[in-house]
């Protein structure tokens, strides 16, 4: 385990990586009318600019020995990006090498082996966005791009993008790994990361994604909404979490289609709405690729994983298992570890409940 570290370590430090071959890497500043676009789609107006929660939040981690493989964050907002890259991570550290035994201490990696696991993390989200053929990073340069006039107000974050396009991935791995300090340590990653996945799927299939045109990528309050954590998870800004689509007839011969998830997720959701009945997230998401589900629980979402890949596939496995659970927002200081046992029968009472709202999330499954 610690050799593999090493190792990983060594490649980073080489610079023979970047100069085999030139990098096909297309640098292009932000203008006006995309900043316009951008704002539209995360705010529903080109006035509205990031709150501070966002401006302050990257993808640090945690110094905590127990919690090493854990992205901390600062303050409410941001959380369904925070939960949606905590996910990708452990897909990466966990899963990514199937030779590596798993035990607890894969969730103790070094520095560089985290980092590393990042920029994997967010190579695929990018990726998988730009239908697997090309992704955008936006990077900030220090300067202003254009000026801000008319109907728009300046953030200083947004005017100073310049995106950088690639349609090799390989391009895309080795341009992250030489600036994944702005993701990071940032100050702003999170803001960098989400313009990018949009960019990656492009403005107009993400406003084609929407249920609704008027929709938003960012809620009251600074909340992430569904459509911007599928857009991270599933590479499509969907506004539901149940499988394919739903066509409602709204009279008139008018048919109104809901879309949702078209394929089975590397990463699930459970939700603590399906509880309480106000929505039913299909198998795409609750039976994902990886035992790693983000759980949204009252417009909060953190991250419920298992060290097991076959725990979805092998019945024996998945009678009794440990579930690990991270929230990086809960200034959490030790592991939490949660022992399923479906071979019990528990009886609900939903008038006097006192079950924590975790447990309630779990059962959906």
């Amino acid at each position: 385990n610690v050799e593999d570290e090493e190792t990983t370590g060594e490649i980073n430090k080489n610079p023979d990586l970047s100069t085999l071959y030139m990098l096909q890497i297309v640098p292009k500043a932000i203008d006006i009318s995309l900043a316009k676009e951008l704002k539209n789609l995360l705010f529903g107006s080109s006035l509205c600019c990031f709150s501070e929660e966002w401006k302050i939040q990257s993808f640090t981690f945690s110094n905590i020995p127990q919690l090493k493989y854990g992205i901390v964050q600062k303050k409410g907002g941001p959380c369904g990006v925070l939960a949606a890259v905590q996910a990708c991570v452990l897909q990466q550290l966990l899963f990514a090498d199937s030779n590596r035994n798993k035990d607890t201490r894969c969730l103790q990696p070094s520095e560089v082996y985290r980092t590393k696991c990042l920029t994997m993390a967010i190579a695929d989200i990018l990726w998988r966005a730009g239908g697997h053929e090309k992704a955008i990073v936006a990077l900030p340069s220090g300067r202003q791009q254009f000026t801000p006039i008319g109907k728009y107000k300046a953030d200083g974050i947004l005017e100073t993008l310049i995106l950088h396009s690639a349609t090799r991935y390989e391009d895309l791995i080795v341009f992250l790994q030489q600036n994944i300090h702005q993701f990071e340590i940032g100050p702003c990653g999170c803001i960098l990361l989400t313009v990018s996945v949009i960019l990656s799927r492009s403005i107009n299939l993400v406003r084609n994604d929407f249920d609704v045109l008027t929709n938003r990528l960012i809620g009251s309050h600074g909340y992430c909404t569904q459509e911007l954590v599928n857009l991270l998870l599933t590479g499509k800004a969907v506004s539901n979490v149940f499988n394919n689509v739903i066509e409602l007839d709204s009279g008139n011969g008018n048919i109104t289609i809901l879309k949702g998830i078209t394929s089975r997720s590397d990463i699930g959701l459970l939700s603590l709405f399906e509880h309480y009945d106000v929505c039913q997230v299909g198998c795409y998401l609750k039976t994902p690729k990886y035992p790693i589900w983000l759980v949204c629980s009252e417009s909060h979402f953190s991250v419920l994983f298992c060290l097991e890949k076959d725990l979805l596939s092998d019945w024996k496995t998945g009678r009794r298992f440990d579930l690990y659970y991270y929230d990086g927002l809960a200034n959490q200081d030790e592991e939490i570890r949660l022992t399923v046992d479906t071979t019990q029968v528990c009886t609900e009472d939903k008038e006097n409940d006192l079950t924590p709202p975790l447990e309630h999330c779990i059962r959906t499954k």
